[in-house]
């Protein structure tokens, strides 16, 4: 994929290949994300053109949604981001995992939401390999798979 997409404070753009789905939005006005480990608590600091993004590991329209919900909660409810340990048994049930930052590397060979880096991200299928970087009023998308992307309303 190798796309730059206008993206607004209150825009999502969605990157989707059937089986899987991505969803990105600006940080707007969110500062900071917490980033809760087993041993410590991390602080994430945002600037408003830097980058939420959450991965789902289904398709379709409930999946947009879990997304949409997802990426609500942690950019206007301030959710912290929880990171297990790799043997933690809920990293084989996980849906839905979330990353910020000003780049993101989307990979399929990483357990999901065990990363407390923020610039890695699990993506399945033809989001493997995409790299997610932010613009002033854009995102960047290059790398990986060829999945189709569409913008629509955030909030």
């Amino acid at each position: 994929m190798n796309g730059e997409f206008a993206l607004g404070p209150d825009e999502i753009l969605f990157l989707f290949d059937g089986d899987n789905t991505v969803g990105i939005v600006k940080a707007g006005h969110l500062k900071r994300v917490f980033i809760e480990t087993e041993d410590e608590e991390l602080v994430q600091f945002l600037g408003p053109e830097d980058l939420i993004a959450a991965s789902c590991f289904e398709g379709g329209e409930k999946a947009r949604e879990m997304v949409r919900s997802m990426l609500f909660l942690v950019r206007e409810g301030g959710t912290p981001l929880l990171v297990l340990r790799k043997s933690h048994p809920a990293t084989q049930r996980l849906k839905l995992v979330v990353s910020a930052g000003d780049r993101i590397v989307l990979s399929g060979c990483i357990v999901p939401g065990t990363h407390p880096e923020q610039d890695v991200l699990c993506g399945k299928g033809a989001m493997d390999g995409i790299v997610l970087e932010a613009g002033e009023g854009r995102v960047l998308a290059r790398g990986g798979g060829s999945p189709h992307a569409e913008k629509g309303r955030f909030l």
